[in-house]
């Protein structure tokens, strides 16, 4: 008995952070990732053609493939839940028109996964913050071409 409540104890614990690890790196793929990019692009570079082919060529690769390890980490998380590793059969529940059937019974026969709201809360703070850092920061930051 105490075994069993142990072991389920320590597989909700994983569930949490493999939950965690999904939506805090959904958010340092849409943020922390071009910064970091960036950064880096800028501090390896010494010219302006340098910084562009670098940031252009390895932010979109090191987004692609840390996106991909997320995908991976959500079909573990979805496959301790007890849920389908793979996408609903049948067509996606946005696919259907908001009139065609219910709202309950597009959610129960396409449930929206973690990955997915993560994914999109994570890519609308991110434009959110851009707008606010363009409209409002930007000119602080000006730099002088030479």
């Amino acid at each position: 008995m105490v075994a069993r409540l142990a072991h389920d104890w320590l597989e909700r614990l994983a569930e949490a952070a493999l939950a965690m690890s999904i939506v805090v790196g959904s958010g340092f793929l849409w943020i922390g990732i071009p910064w970091g990019g960036f950064w880096i692009a800028g501090t390896v570079t010494t010219n302006n053609e340098g910084f562009l082919f670098a940031a252009l060529g390895g932010v979109p690769l090191a987004m692609v493939g840390f996106g991909w390890l997320l995908y991976r980490l959500n079909d573990l998380y979805e496959g301790m839940r007890g849920g389908d590793r793979r996408a609903a059969v049948g067509r996606a529940s946005w696919l259907v028109a908001s009139s065609d059937e219910r709202s309950k019974l597009r959610r129960a026969r396409a449930p929206r996964r973690l990955i997915d709201v993560a994914m999109t809360a994570s890519a609308v703070t991110a434009l959110v913050l851009l707008l606010v850092w363009f409209f409002f920061f930007a000119h602080m930051f000006l730099v002088s071409w030479e």
